[in-house]
């Protein structure tokens, strides 16, 4: 396959302004898509004190958190092949338009059924899923983008650097909503905690509406962006003719099952972070969530504002290292320190509860790491794993199998923390841990330091006939 002029392959690596301001737009795509994942696992602990009383609808909840999952498969799957077929640029605008779009009628949110209060969950997991399609589509666009603009000597560093607003969009929720609780309240009474105001419902809404903000400030430079030339797509096959292809199998199962397993743990410790902090802090179950509380142990905000402290650095470090230690190295060594602290927060979870800080620095470690490991390459390894005229479309089914694992981790983690305990809940995240060092170690290939797969490596890969076979080249 020969790629014309102003391909994405020919400007790896140069210093185009179009380009730098397309691997800018990515950054804060990715920022805002952060924001918008996780800002509900705030939202849902005030709405569910202001509609139900305190945990008395986990079903609601859990609907509402897993519908952007829900929202983000479609949205992957979606415009990771409109990437391919209508070009980087105008793919991705189109998943700002979505992504602001659902994060403004979120914060609109009313009872559906007036008799029902609970009922407003339905109107937000309908709004959080069309929101989750744009959430969706960013992850393949903006980790290609990143990709495409960079050379082969510092490509896992650029990527790195643009997923690495995942950690800024996430320590954003916890400061955003103590900016909006501590000035408008949460509605509920609080005998030590002071506020300008208490006005019951406006805090939740700001707090999902200034999700919509990136979007619409980045709108105007994307819609130049947008009205690119269309890219040649006479080559460019379907999803499922990709998928159907023996060449990409072993990739495919390398990144797809890798992203898979790391976002049981991920997205089920970010989404139920106030589940298992309340356990761990011995909150009453059947009480209210205190949201900004005088103390640590009762202040949700600062818990969650420490554990997005602690994981931040670790996007950093991955930055720093990823083009000297190379993506699969750092992945297995995330997977490690990730099994190893799980086990002993699993362990040890009684023994420390006496001793919260020291708890919850340990289970930050668990966020720093897999910042540090495969929060990191997971996003990485697909961007340059496959041929450009499939690029987008096999990183948005694999971005799709890990929202998929996500799925998994955040309807699963709340009726296992009531059926089993936190500790057990760790064990199965040490568990996913161990079985995602097994599938780096066969089935990744580690690119850095080369250029991206081109269709000379495709008729090499095309001789395997089993996705197994020669697995030890895998460590090259």
């Amino acid at each position: 396959m020969e790629f014309g002029p102003g391909s994405p392959e020919e400007t790896a690596g140069s210093t185009d302004p179009k380009q730098m301001r397309a691997t800018i737009i990515a950054a804060i795509s990715n920022l805002s898509t952060a924001y918008n994942l996780v800002n509900v696992n705030l939202t849902n602990e005030i709405m569910e004190n202001e509609f139900c009383n305190g945990a008395h609808c986990n079903a609601s909840i859990a609907a509402t958190s897993t519908a952007c999952l829900a929202g983000a498969i479609f949205g992957q799957l979606t415009f990771g092949y409109v990437g391919d077929w209508l070009g980087r640029g105008p793919a991705l605008y189109l998943t700002m338009v979505m992504s602001t779009t659902g994060a403004l009628v979120s914060a609109f949110a009313v009872p559906l059924n007036p008799r029902d209060p609970t009922s407003v969950f339905i109107f937000l997991s309908i709004a959080r899923f069309i929101l989750g399609i744009g959430v969706g589509g960013v992850y393949p666009l903006a980790a290609t983008v990143a990709a495409e603009g960079s050379s082969s000597s510092n490509r896992g560093r650029s990527v790195a650097l643009v997923f690495s607003m995942q950690g800024v969009g996430q320590l954003l929720v916890p400061v955003v909503g103590m900016i909006c609780l501590y000035t408008f309240g949460d509605g509920m009474e609080h005998e030590k905690t002071k506020t300008v105001m208490n006005v019951k419902g406006l805090s939740w809404r700001l707090i999902l509406g200034l999700g919509a903000l990136p979007g619409i400030l980045l709108m105007p430079f994307q819609r130049a962006d947008s009205q690119a030339a269309r890219p040649d797509t006479s080559q460019a096959p379907s999803m499922l003719q990709a998928l159907s292809n023996r060449a990409y199998w072993r990739s495919i199962l390398g990144c797809a099952g890798g992203w898979f397993l790391f976002d049981i743990t991920f997205y089920g410790n970010s989404l139920f972070a106030p589940a298992i902090l309340q356990d761990v802090f011995h909150v009453d179950t059947g009480s209210s969530t205190p949201v900004i509380g005088s103390k640590l142990q009762n202040n949700l905000c600062w818990q969650l504002a420490i554990l997005a402290l602690l994981g931040l650095p670790g996007y950093y470090v991955s930055v720093c290292f990823m083009d000297r230690l190379g993506r699969k190295n750092i992945q297995i060594q995330g997977f490690g320190m990730m099994a190893m602290l799980y086990t002993i927060l699993a362990a040890f979870l009684d023994g420390m509860e006496d001793l919260p800080a020291l708890l919850l620095f340990v289970y930050g470690l668990t966020y720093f790491f897999s910042n540090f490991g495969p929060n990191s390459t997971t996003f990485i390894l697909p961007s340059e794993s496959f041929p450009q005229h499939v690029r987008s479309s096999l990183n948005g089914f694999c971005a799709a199998m890990g929202k998929t694992g996500a799925v998994v981790g955040s309807s699963m983690f709340k009726p296992l923390i009531t059926a089993a305990g936190t500790s057990f809940v760790f064990i199965c995240c040490a568990v996913c841990a161990l079985l995602g060092i097994i599938v780096t170690i066969f089935c990744v290939d580690d690119r850095h330091g080369q250029d991206m797969m081109g269709e000379s490596e495709e008729s090499l890969s095309q001789s395997r006939e089993d996705p197994f076979i020669e697995a030890s080249d895998c460590s090259r």
